[in-house]
This record gives C-alpha cells, sequence and structure tokens, in this order.
C-alpha cells in the first residue's frame, strides 16, 4: 500500500487537523478496496490497516478527552465569574 498515505493520515491525526484526516482516510478505504477487490490486498496490508485504526483511535480519544477537559475547566470558570442572581424581592419571607 501507498506508504505516504498512511504517513499524511498519521501526521493529520497527530495535528489535530481531523477534517483532512477523515478525507484522507476516505481515500485509504477506496484504495484498500480496490487492493482487495483486485485480489492484491495482502494479509500484511491488513495488519497496517488495523494499526493504524488503532492507533488513530488511541489519538482521538485522547484529543477528546483533553477537549472534555478543557470545557468542564471553562464550565467551573464559568461559575465563579458570574455574579449571584440577586434575589427576587418577596412580599412574604418565611424563616424557620
Amino acid at each position: 500500500m501507498d506508504n505516504l498515505l498512511t504517513d499524511r493520515i498519521r501526521q493529520a491525526v497527530a495535528s489535530g487537523e481531523f477534517q483532512s484526516a477523515l478525507l484522507l482516510w476516505h481515500e485509504y478505504a477506496a484504495r484498500l478496496e480496490q487492493e482487495m477487490h483486485g485480489g492484491r490486498l495482502s494479509k500484511t496490508d491488513m495488519q497496517e490497516a488495523g494499526k493504524l485504526v488503532a492507533w488513530s483511535r488511541d489519538v482521538v480519544l485522547c484529543a477528546s478527552a483533553h477537549a472534555q477537559e478543557y470545557l468542564n475547566r471553562l464550565n467551573v470558570a464559568g461559575e465563579y465569574t458570574n455574579p449571584p442572581a440577586p434575589q427576587t424581592p418577596r412580599i412574604v419571607q418565611v424563616s424557620w
């Protein structure tokens, strides 16, 4: 298979360019399909594809976890920066 394409996929995934990576993945999958239908897809090619899938999945899961952690921190920071809502005046106030 095309090592240049797999290198480009790795570079795009590693740099967080997931839209570009997705386009490259589609191209890679189409090439795998062509090789398979042409009877030229080897066991080694399939193993390489499996490793690339596993590596990409791990990187994307890490990026997702980092993004979620960042959102959580922003949410907490937002709680501290928003002033408390003023108390609504009430006609009757109950105290225990």
